[in-house]
């Protein structure tokens, strides 16, 4: 009786032993499935960006200051801005603030790195010369030297709108990439395509 006694504590703790081998077993083949589908789910996310990145890439235009004669339409316009400044200072003593004005408005046209860059640039630099000529104009005081401001603005205004027309059929290619950017699940996180603004 003693014995017997003695004995039903060890398959006691056999059987508890047993229980907490298989709860590990249980855990560890839980663990890799668990593992499996988080790497599944990362890697269709993955795939998804990718997936947009390069149809967004397809429908995207080049870099508008690539396109066409842009290039050269930005450097003939800034010519034609410090030829209108130039004009007016050789006939009027103008304000250093105004003239610093002009210049920097020059070098942010000629540096922008991108569409919706230049025509921020170019809107600024709109501004700037069409105040100046506006100014100026009520200042001379000869019909000639009104006469060379006028070509210089009239230049001036001829390449912007060249400059708009390179813009526009940049503008109606990037409005398609645009419609698709919008339609992106992933758009949060995938960089807006460019566009000329203002026009």
């Amino acid at each position: 009786m003693a014995a017997a006694t003695m004995e039903a504590p060890k398959r006691s703790q056999n059987t508890t032993a047993g229980a907490g081998k298989g709860a590990k077993q249980q855990v560890k083949k839980t663990l890799p499935q668990a593992a499996g589908i988080g790497i599944l789910a990362l890697l269709l996310v993955i795939s998804l960006f990718v997936g947009n990145m390069r149809a967004l890439q397809k429908a995207t235009p080049g870099s508008f200051l690539k396109q066409g004669d842009v290039s050269s339409i930005v450097e003939d316009r800034a010519k034609a801005a410090k030829n209108v400044k130039k004009v007016v200072t050789n006939s009027l003593n103008v304000d250093p603030a105004v003239l610093d004005a002009l210049d920097d408005a020059v070098e942010e046209f000629t540096t922008a790195k991108s569409a919706r860059g230049l025509s921020r640039a170019n809107q600024n630099l709109t501004t700037v010369v069409s105040e100046m000529t506006a100014d100026a104009m009520q200042q001379l005081s000869s019909e000639e030297e009104r006469s060379y401001l006028r070509k210089a603005n009239d230049n001036f205004t001829e390449d912007g709108d060249i400059l708009r027309q390179e813009a526009r059929t940049f503008n109606a290619k990037a409005e398609k990439a645009l419609a698709l950017y919008e339609k992106l699940p992933t758009k949060f996180i995938l960089s807006k395509p460019d566009v000329f603004e203002g026009l």
